[in-house]
């Protein structure tokens, strides 16, 4: 009995579609509404507005910017290999004019200049005219550097 409620209700799940469609494609639009249990839902294009619907304006897209500048010492000399650190987390080294090139797509692009035994620098750029980074020297730093040497290797070796 199992079987047989189970082929009838596949029979029915296959068919039934079928029929529906058969007999809505053969009636009018008008008269495709049943009265009763057997009703079927039908779907209509809907009517043509003649309203024009004006779309948001999309916003532009960020501009890239391309961002130059030097990196200088205490001297006005420029630091050949110095690290520059955009807000997104790019990395670039300054060549061996302390110049460097790099683009953002920040409104305010802030970047940030380092240089071993150098202060860090950070800076928001608000034009296009070429940066410039001067740096000032760690005080102490060679002292500071031997100390930490130390440290490292007295614990290395323990």
């Amino acid at each position: 009995m199992k079987h047989l409620i189970h082929s009838v209700c596949s029979v029915a799940c296959v068919l039934f579609p079928l029929v529906g469609v058969a007999q809505s494609a053969s009636k009018p639009a008008t008269a495709r509404a049943k009265s009763g249990a057997e009703s079927l839902a039908v779907l209509e294009a809907a009517p043509k507005t003649e309203a024009v619907v004006k779309k948001a304006p999309v916003p532009a897209k960020n501009v890239v910017k391309v961002l130059t500048g030097t990196v200088l010492n205490e001297e006005g000399e420029p630091l050949a290999g110095a690290t520059i650190i955009s807000e997104k987390g790019e990395v670039i080294t300054t060549n061996a004019e302390g110049q460097f090139v790099i683009q953002s797509t920040a409104a305010t692009p802030v970047l940030k200049a380092s240089y071993a035994g150098y202060q860090e620098m950070q800076l928001p750029i608000n034009t296009l005219q070429p940066t410039t980074f001067r740096l000032d020297p760690i005080e102490n730093y060679e002292r500071q550097l031997k100390k930490q040497s130390k440290a490292a290797n007295k614990a290395w070796k323990h």
